[in-house]
């Protein structure tokens, strides 16, 4: 049977992830509780937190703690990245390259290391100089947020014909709104992908982003249970 797994918030010395840890109910549908997550700010706790649980990662900002980072660090999963692109994608990698994209950016776009990224178009391409300042840099990551940031890769993309914009995949809209911007936008379900995107009609678009929080909290998990003290 499984085991129903902890989130411990403002975890002190993880009182609660030991009570509910040593609890297992005869006859219930789960095999107890495993804490996969402390979240404790002070650095006496977590002293106690790692000597007791010292495989469980304890992060210490409730504030910057979410889904995506749990994600990132193993904690649930998430789809693995890519181990070799195929010849469509790194010729797709050299037009944006060439168009002035990141080393970094592709090979977030790619899910591959900005090393693989570099040794892949160093065989296709001729290298930017490496400086050390500015977006002329191809490892310049920018300041910007990651939908900011997703959204000038797309565009980019879609100016250099990597990306083709599609009609509306919930209505089949294909038209332009009165100011002249087409009537269908890209939408990403994940920022860090910013060549995985789907077309979306801006009414379509915006219910989409009316629903995704829940849909979020829906599937976040792999967490079953969230627990805590007072912060």
């Amino acid at each position: 049977m499984p085991k129903l797994k902890v989130l411990d918030l403002f975890s002190g010395i993880g009182g609660f992830s030991l009570g509910l840890e040593r609890a297992t109910k005869e006859g219930a549908q789960y095999d107890g509780f495993e804490t996969v997550a402390f979240c404790e700010i002070e650095e006496f706790p977590r002293k106690v937190l790692a000597k007791h649980w010292p495989n469980v990662p304890c992060y210490n900002d409730v504030l910057t703690l979410s889904v995506r980072k749990l994600q990132k660090d193993g904690v649930i999963a998430m789809p693995g990245k890519l181990k070799k692109l195929t010849e469509q994608q790194a010729a797709n990698a050299v037009v944006l390259y060439d168009n002035g994209l990141s080393l970094g950016d592709l090979a977030t776009c790619y899910g591959v290391t900005r090393q693989s990224m570099h040794d892949l178009l160093k065989r296709r391409t001729k290298m930017r100089p490496q400086k050390r300042y500015g977006a002329d840099n191809h490892f310049y990551r920018g300041g910007a947020k990651a939908v900011d940031r997703a959204q000038n890769i797309t565009e980019r993309a879609i100016i250099s014909g990597v990306l083709k914009p599609q009609p509306c995949e919930v209505c089949g809209a294909n038209g332009t709104m009165s100011d002249g911007r087409r009537e269908v936008q890209a939408h990403h379900d994940d920022y860090e992908k910013p060549l995985q995107v789907r077309w979306l009609c801006q009414k379509h678009h915006h219910e989409h982003h009316k629903q995704v929080y829940l849909k979020e909290s829906q599937e976040a998990s792999q967490i079953d249970v969230i627990c805590g003290g007072f912060p």
